[in-house]
């Protein structure tokens, strides 16, 4: 009986609603072999000297921005993100030219990308691109694109 009420609780509550479509997303790469991990790479223009709360605020947007267009554009990527404990890594890049050359890479590669360009209230000048998000998808398939980045 124990069994039965929770199984009732669990599917219906947002909770167990949620949980469940982890699960099934999870069971459906395993069918399909592509059990394989997957992140979200966020990557901040080191040169423009924003302040730690400014970067965060950004990659913030960034994330968001990212988890969107994944449900859009590769829903499945999206559930498979989740299902792996929705890995992020914050990088760090040079310049705008090289910020800009990421994203198209990721683009032509198939891979959802986001790009923040900021208002110009506080500390960079408006439409400044601050920072990138490539990603949530195959862990593999974007380190051939990010992995020569180091950690911010």
């Amino acid at each position: 009986m124990l069994g039965i009420c929770g199984g009732f609780y669990m599917r219906n509550t947002s909770f167990g609603s949620h949980l469940g479509n982890k699960l099934f997303a999870a069971y459906k790469a395993f069918q399909k072999g592509k059990l394989e991990n997957y992140k979200l790479v966020l990557i901040v223009r080191d040169d423009l000297g924003m302040s730690r709360g400014k970067i965060a605020a950004q990659c913030s947007h960034a994330s968001v921005m990212a988890y969107k267009n994944a449900t859009l554009y590769n829903p499945e990527a999206a559930q498979l993100w989740e299902a792996y404990a929705q890995a992020k890594v914050v990088l760090k890049t040079d310049n705008e030219k090289s910020l800009l050359a990421l994203y198209e890479a990721a683009k032509t590669n198939g891979i959802c990308a986001s790009l923040v360009c900021d208002a110009g209230r506080t500390e960079v000048a408006s439409g400044s691109k601050t920072v990138i998000a490539i990603g949530p998808g195959p862990k593999d398939a974007i380190d051939k694109i990010t992995g020569h980045l180091k950690l911010l």
